[in-house]
Order: C-alpha cells, then sequence, then structure tokens
C-alpha cells in the first residue's frame, strides 16, 4: 500500500520559489509539485505576483539614486584624518548612523513613490476605476456626457461636482486625445471621468474621486482580465487611469498625469 505524500508547506514552497535549494533538492521539489496541484496553484500564482511587480517597479529600479541619499555616502567616504584617526568603535558608529539615514530617507522618500502597500480605500478606488472603464468605453453612441468640444463647461462641471478645479490632462504625447467626460458615482460622492482615444480607437480613460485620499503619493497597479490600471492618492483626490494598453505605455501615461494634475 502506497504512503500519501505530505502537502507541501509554504515554507518549502517559498524556499524552492526563491531558487535557494540545490539541484538535486530542487528536482526532487518539482516532481512533489506534480502530485500536489494546490501547492503548484499557489506557486503559479506568486509567480504571476513576481512578474507583476518586475514591470511595475523595473524601470524605477534603473533611475539613478538621487543626489540627496548618495551625499551622505559621500560624506562618509571623504572623512577628514580626524574621522580616520577615529578608535573602531567610533568609526562602526559612524557607519552604523550612515546606513540607518540612507534606510530613512529611502523609506520615507524615493521608494515610497512606487513601493508603498495598498490599502482598503486604494483598492476600492481600483475597483471603481476599472469598473467605470468597463461600463463607459464601449459605448458608441454616448461614450461621454461632455464632449472635449465643449471644454469650458466640461470643466466648471467637473470642478463643481468634485468641490476642485479640475482640468483634464493632455496625453497628446502618447498618442490619445480627450473625447470628453461624464460623472460617475463614488463611494465618497460624485467622481469624474474622463475619456481619451487614440486614432486606432483605443480608448484610455482618467478617474478622478474624492476617496481614500492620502498625503502621501505611491502608483500602484491593479489588473482585472484585461483591463489594467495604475492608481495614486494625492492630498484631497484619488486618480487612476485605466485602460487595455501595453503596461509601460499605461504607466507612462499614469505619470504623464500625475506631472500635469500636481
Amino acid at each position: 500500500m502506497m504512503t500519501e505524500k505530505p502537502a507541501l508547506t509554504e515554507a518549502e514552497l517559498l524556499t524552492y520559489a526563491a531558487g535557494a535549494l540545490p539541484p538535486e533538492e530542487a528536482a526532487a521539489m518539482k516532481a512533489r509539485l506534480v502530485d500536489d496541484p494546490a501547492a503548484s496553484a499557489t506557486l503559479a500564482e506568486w509567480q504571476l505576483q513576481d512578474a507583476a511587480i518586475r514591470d511595475l517597479y523595473g524601470p524605477v529600479a534603473e533611475e539613478p539614486v538621487p543626489d540627496r541619499l548618495t551625499a551622505i555616502i559621500r560624506r562618509a567616504k571623504a572623512g577628514d584624518a580626524a574621522e580616520q584617526a577615529r578608535p573602531k568603535q567610533g568609526r562602526f558608529a559612524l557607519i552604523a548612523a550612515t546606513c540607518a539615514a540612507l534606510a530613512f530617507g529611502a523609506g520615507t522618500g524615493w521608494f515610497a513613490r512606487d513601493l508603498a502597500t495598498p490599502s482598503a480605500g486604494a483598492q476600492t478606488l481600483a475597483s471603481n476605476a476599472i469598473r467605470a472603464y468597463e461600463t463607459f468605453v464601449v459605448e458608441v453612441a454616448h461614450p461621454v456626457e461632455v464632449s472635449a468640444s465643449e471644454a469650458e463647461h466640461l470643466n466648471t462641471w467637473m470642478s463643481k461636482r468634485l468641490g476642485h478645479e479640475i482640468r483634464p490632462p493632455d496625453f497628446a504625447a502618447a498618442g490619445f486625445s480627450l473625447m470628453g467626460g461624464r460623472i460617475v458615482p463614488s463611494a465618497e460622492g460624485a467622481a469624474a471621468l474622463y475619456m481619451y482615444e487614440d486614432p486606432q480607437g483605443q480608448r484610455i480613460t482618467l478617474y478622478i474621486a474624492p476617496e481614500g485620499a492620502s498625503p502621501e503619493t505611491a502608483f500602484q497597479f491593479a489588473q482585472q482580465g484585461e483591463t489594467q490600471s495604475f492608481y495614486w492618492m494625492d492630498r484631497d483626490l484619488s486618480y487612476a487611469v485605466t485602460g487595455t494598453v501595453p503596461r509601460e505605455m499605461l504607466r507612462q501615461i499614469a505619470l504623464a498625469a500625475y506631472d500635469q494634475l500636481i
């Protein structure tokens, strides 16, 4: 009688996924995964999440470290003779303080722009933005309530309903022209939905809502089927750029929106 093998633990899966096992153990783990559909599904989900994180944060990792952070290292390396002559314990304290300063600076500034964990409010924002996109982007006769040709009326209407002066950003550099906008509901009241279209008929939307606002801006990514959204919160409003265009293109459009809306 064959003895049933125990199910793989999360710790074993994490070690395997991280590539930390010797070749023989990795091969044995791969064989065990064949007989453990639940563990295989979990591993596949992790791999999809890892790929999404690489796509989202990869461009940020290639950016140069800001001078305000590298300056800390330069100052430490350029210590004068008196600093070099300090006892070892003092030098270790200086190194520890430098590392702490770097960690604090990165955590509260440079990295915070893109690496925040989404809150429940942020996830609601993404869900609402994707729902609004999928509801109206397929409309042929009435994709928007007020067209871009009535810019003054559109801007006044949107600004009055949200209680903030709003001007839709320009995405012409990415090949998208403003079609117009409409008011849609949100958990905190009226939200604005602007729709843009490129010459091939592809559409994207910019959703602006007074929900889940935060003083810190952190780009987040959400996906539902083929629909993707980059969203963030800034001061009194929340924003989401949504579409089915390639992810990096959508990210660049979201960055353009952020630059023009601050």
